[in-house]
């Protein structure tokens, strides 16, 4: 189904970063200091704009929306019954052992959230946790965190599935087609942050289930203009980059697997 080596994919993408672009820069700004000075000059200026830009919340209000006003948010009674709800790691971790607290939750947990609502409405009987390899632990503690979570939040136990195994959207993809082999279903509600969703959307959707995208952690707001919005600010530079990501990682994997 895709042919992307996984470690390619990530050196591509840290290279088309907004900070791994600066870096490579800021680096041939250092190679021509000495020869060519005005050439490095421009280029420090332009690493400088840059950055700049790339920390602003204007630009990361900008490029959050961009993503999520491809899949708009709807209540959970709004949306038709499915054979699963498919919930995408990334916003919990899960017990990796006696340093760590049992759950540690992040932005995207608003998943977890969201598909508990989903079941709630009656909008499957069978979750699936697509919760990723953890590359440090070597174990699949997010999936169990996130089975946790969604049973504090009153999803039985025996209704969750645990995918553990996926390192990546692409793997999630291929492990949760496999799963709902088992299930003997073809719809799902695939819930993940509305950032990520586009690229979500285009990688389950080559799997050949019917994906009904269900959309959870909204971060763009429309903001009034004040000059707070194009000062650099460290949060904004996380969300920027976040979006990045997600804008060049469907680009790669669109490339990988035309």
């Amino acid at each position: 189904m895709f042919g992307l080596n996984y470690f390619l994919y990530k050196a591509l993408s840290l290279f088309l970063m907004p900070l791994g672009l600066a870096v490579l820069v800021l680096l041939a700004a250092l190679f021509l200091i000495y020869k060519r000075r005005r050439a490095a000059m421009a280029l420090l200026l332009f690493v400088a704009v840059w950055l700049w830009l790339w920390s602003t919340p204007l630009w990361a209000n900008f490029m959050c929306r961009k993503l999520e006003s491809q899949n708009i948010w709807r209540p959970a009674n709004e949306y038709p019954v499915a054979d699963a709800i498919v919930v995408l790691g990334g916003g919990i971790r899960g017990n990796a052992g006696k340093s760590m607290p049992s759950l540690d939750l992040g932005a995207a947990a608003d998943r977890e959230l969201f598909a508990a609502q989903l079941y709630h409405e009656g909008k499957s009987k069978v979750v699936i946790v697509s919760a990723g390899l953890d590359l440090i632990s070597g174990t699949g503690v997010a999936g169990l965190g996130m089975k946790q979570f969604l049973v504090m939040l009153g999803v039985p136990s025996g209704a969750i599935r645990v995918e553990p195994f996926s390192k990546n959207t692409i793997e999630n993809a291929r492990e949760v087609q496999r799963m709902m082999q088992v299930v003997k279903g073809r719809s799902i509600l695939l819930v993940t942050s509305a950032m990520h969703m586009p690229r979500a959307r285009w990688i389950f959707g080559r799997t050949g289930l019917l994906v009904i995208p269900a959309p959870a952690d909204f971060e763009a707001v429309k903001l009034p203009f004040s000059l707070n919005l194009i000062l650099p600010d460290a949060q904004a530079m996380g969300a920027s980059t976040n979006a990045a990501k997600e804008i060049i990682g469907l680009w790669i994997t669109k490339l990988g697997n035309p």
